[in-house]
């Protein structure tokens, strides 16, 4: 947190304006004034992008708050902020409201979100937290809660260590990652000054400012493929128009890799395959979406539509088990080569040019015969390329314990050119291998952790690699943006000439030791 930056933003026109807006203050709960602040937040930050979604949520934070009053479900005086989040957690549901003969709001019978029902319940965190946040400064709200990675960028940015992502599996967990994440902007908002409304705009607007816009790495070899549906909705907006550059995020597994094949099916209008896209980011394991698997995806190729009556007649399609299951449960499922084989077979027959549509990149060699552990992956993948980049085992150390904290040491695999005190060391250059880095919330952990030792160390580069490809970050205005790597390549793709060098002008010894 620069905080002369923040100061400048702080005193500008745009950083008051941003900071008001988040001011609130319950005597204007539902005002005039309050609903103008809520519609000006719901579009800039919150993702809503029409007047109908905004009007939506603000029905959604009327019927909210009426709750939370009738079940005295907002926190208390003096109480402990650990007690709250479990009385919260074990006694909120969400029941239609109407007006008593006294003309005041309150709950009927007609439940809407049963007690425990933690996927609903996490899937209005939007609301919730910022009904919550409303009426005490305990609490900060989710507002854009489909695309939570760019909250964890602003926190990147800032230098707020964003906790490692619950199971999407175990709902219950999600809701007390919430009260998690509230607790650390507590943190992070005393320890740098900060009003609740000034945290507020300097995460969702003032981090904004340092994100590289540019995308600097080019989009890797496609690995795997993924249908995932659209609605009737979707079809009339985001696939009316589309063009090579259209960007647009969809529900899909959260083991997506970035540059994956991703199948588009409409739903609505009519069932059919729409088009082909490639993911444009990993698979994000959204902590408050009812779906927890999201992607963006871009260069859309629209084809000849293939209906859901030709998949069923079609020889090889028809057995096909989400076909058997005439296509329910679309999004996330997992296509395979010869699936996909199929599918091309069936637009070439329909007279379709199938040769600009993306094809699976196939390594030149084996990697699930001959890497079976993460110590393969140093030994057969990491450190023959180290090697060809020019090191010799005497520039790195692996396993270099620092100091972190009273009693903790934190062990990187493999550090390079470390300098200084024993346990207190810097370095140009750290890297952190695994066996195999399968889905978004396992690199998401894994990025915290080698970011972590970039950060002690004050490396300039950190790399993450398994046993499918090596990924490489650089500092840019003072952080790693793990959304964006520098340099994503499968391992076979590495012997190409041109792909080696420009690795080599990366992460090559010359290169690291003038860091």
């Amino acid at each position: 947190m620069n905080k002369q930056l923040w100061e400048l933003y702080k005193n500008s026109d745009r950083g008051k304006e941003t900071i008001d807006l988040f001011s609130f203050y319950l005597e204007d709960t539902f005002s005039e004034k309050y609903i103008l602040k809520v519609r000006e937040i719901a579009s800039s930050f919150g993702g809503k992008k029409d007047d109908n979604e905004i009007e939506i949520f603000i029905d959604l934070l009327f019927l909210i708050g009426v709750n939370l009053e009738c079940d005295n479900l907002f926190i208390l005086e003096n109480e402990d902020f650990k007690d709250y989040s479990r009385r919260f957690i074990e006694s909120f549901e969400l029941s239609e409201i109407s007006k008593n003969p006294k003309g005041i709001f309150e709950k009927t019978k007609t439940c809407l979100i049963k007690k425990g029902d933690y996927r609903k319940i996490v899937s209005i965190i939007n609301g919730i937290s910022l009904i919550l946040y409303e009426n005490d400064d305990s609490f900060f709200p989710i507002l854009n809660r489909e695309r939570f990675d760019l909250f964890v960028k602003s926190c990147d940015v800032l230098g707020i260590e964003v906790p490692n992502i619950p199971s999407s599996k175990n709902t219950k967990e999600r809701i007390s990652y919430y009260f998690e994440i509230s607790q650390i902007i507590k943190d992070f908002a005393q320890k740098n000054d900060l009003k609740s409304e000034e945290v507020c705009a300097c995460i969702y607007d003032f981090a904004t400012l340092f994100y590289d816009k540019k995308n600097v790495s080019t989009i890797p070899d496609p690995t795997n493929i993924w249908l995932t549906g659209a609605s009737n909705d979707d079809f009339k907006t985001t696939l009316k128009n589309l063009t090579e550059e259209t960007i647009s995020e969809w529900t899909c597994n959260e083991e997506t890799k970035r540059g994956d094949i991703v199948i588009l099916y409409c739903l609505a209008p009519q069932s059919y395959i729409h088009s082909i896209w490639i993911a444009n980011s990993d698979g994000v394991n959204n902590p408050f979406n009812y779906y927890s698997g999201r992607t963006t995806v871009t260069k859309p190729q629209k084809i000849t539509p293939i209906t859901i009556n030709e998949l069923k007649d079609d020889y090889y399609w028809s057995n096909v088990p989400i076909v058997r299951k005439n296509m329910q449960g679309v999004n996330g499922v997992r296509v395979s080569a010869q699936d996909y084989d199929e599918l091309l077979r069936m637009l070439k027959n329909k007279g379709f040019d199938i040769s600009n549509l993306p094809k699976l990149y196939k390594p030149n060699i084996d990697l699930e015969r001959s890497i079976n552990s993460e110590k393969d992956v140093e030994e057969k993948l990491l450190i023959p390329l180290l090697k060809q980049l020019g090191y010799c085992e005497d520039d790195w150390t692996r396993q270099l314990s620092q100091k972190a904290g009273r009693n903790l040491k934190a062990i990187p695999d493999f550090v390079f050119f470390p300098t200084g005190d024993l346990h207190f060391q810097n370095a140009p250059l750290v890297i952190e291998a695994k066996y195999f880095i399968n889905s978004s919330r396992e690199k998401n952990n894994s990025f915290n952790q080698v970011l972590s030792y970039a950060k002690m160390m004050s490396a300039d580069v950190l790399c993450l690699c398994d046993k499918e490809r090596l990924i490489v970050y650089e500092r840019n205005n003072g952080n790693f943006d793990r959304s964006n790597p520098i340099f994503e390549k499968h391992w076979g793709k590495i012997l190409d000439e041109s792909v080696f060098a420009e690795l080599k002008e990366i992460i090559g010894k010359e290169r690291i030791k003038s860091l």
